[in-house]
């Protein structure tokens, strides 16, 4: 996301006691995130990136870079204009609070996808994130209107640690090429854009 360390380190043990107490199951996403003591809390990547949009919305700037790595890998499609007012300002302490809704939050392992509007629903995300094994988000693809097919690749064994490929092909394409369940399995689309009336961008987000 830059060149260097964004953030210094601070202490984590209040925040992973309360994240291991809200821990849940998610399809093998469990991470551990290190305590000043050296002890490990068991916490999923759901939790983490829950925590994380806590944090965003009221504003709390020593919660966030306790969740995210220094060298945070961030990747955005979507209108130019959008680029660098929401997610990327927000997470580099920007402030201001999060401009959209979160409709929606799933996990499939390391990769957690979400998905929201903003107040007048003309604006639509879709947020990747990847939760590395120190309970920290190594990774967030931003989509900004578009939508989103998500695979896993290998006939939907492990999930990846990393976010994967992107293949610029739209869905409705992407559904017509043959393809077995050894070599890819859809385990998550977009569900909010009406296409009946937005004619979004459309890619295939492996994992």
């Amino acid at each position: 996301m830059a060149n260097g360390p964004l953030y210094k380190d601070l202490p984590t043990s209040a925040l992973a006691h309360s994240l291991a107490s809200d821990k849940r199951d998610v399809l093998g996403g469990d991470a551990g995130l290190c305590l000043d003591n050296g002890e490990v809390a068991a916490v999923s990547s759901k939790t983490v990136v829950e925590e994380l949009y806590r944090a965003l919305e009221r504003g709390d700037v020593d919660a966030v870079p306790r969740l995210l790595n220094p060298d945070v890998d961030w990747w955005f499609h979507g209108p130019r204009a959008h680029q660098h007012l929401v997610l990327m300002r927000l997470l580099t302490g920007g402030g201001g609070g999060l401009p959209f809704t979160i409709r929606s939050l799933d996990a499939f392992g390391a990769t957690v996808l979400a998905e929201g509007t903003d107040a007048t629903g003309a604006l639509y995300w879709v947020h990747a994130w990847t939760v590395g094994p120190g309970g920290r988000v190594t990774e967030v693809r931003e989509y900004c209107n578009t939508t989103l097919v998500v695979t896993r690749l290998g006939g939907g064994g492990g999930a990846g640690a990393g976010a994967g490929a992107d293949v610029a092909a739209a869905a409705a394409e992407k559904a017509k090429a043959p393809c077995s369940q050894s070599q890819s399995e859809q385990v998550w689309q977009s569900r909010l854009p009406d296409q009946a009336r937005r004619n979004l961008p459309g890619l295939v987000l492996a994992i």
